[in-house]
């Protein structure tokens, strides 16, 4: 009886133990901000997060009559740089250049993944609508005005 009870004690022990060396096993919290949306099995799952842009956007910019190129193409705002990292690969083994900008909100840090080049306002339109189409993990893009 008394060796019984001591290899449950130990048993016991050793789960605790494991439990403790392993903290990440157990179910994560999705924050409330982030929403994950199904994706094709292939595709990493990209958690959307809003970021507004730094300014609010106009309905239809003025600048848009002398289509000038003064307007970068955000595709993905998160708060996880691994997932950014995923997306920012994903695009570049179909030939887009991105880069990964960073903003501070509310004391969290959102990354953002925007195509390298300025566009003109209907170049951007119709470019974000092609990658909306051709990758299941980008649900929506911007067109932010920098200059």
């Amino acid at each position: 009886m008394k060796k019984r009870t001591l290899v449950i004690i130990l048993i016991i022990v050793a789960l605790i133990i494991s439990i403790s060396l392993f903290p990440g096993c157990g179910k994560k919290k999705v924050p409330e901000k982030e929403v994950a949306e199904p994706t094709k099995a292939e595709e990493p799952t990209v958690e959307k997060a809003k970021v507004t842009p730094e300014k609010e956007p106009e309905q239809v910019p003025e600048e848009v009559k002398g289509e000038e190129k003064v307007f970068e193409l955000q595709v993905v705002a998160v708060k996880d740089y691994s997932k950014i990292n995923i997306e920012k690969n994903k695009l570049a083994q179909y030939g887009y250049n991105t880069k990964i900008t960073t903003i501070k909100k509310d004391g969290e840090t959102f990354y953002r993944l925007r195509l390298d080049g300025l566009y003109t306002y209907s170049e951007a339109t119709k470019l974000g609508e092609k990658l909306k189409d051709q990758f299941p993990s980008i649900h929506e893009y911007w067109v932010q005005k920098v200059r």
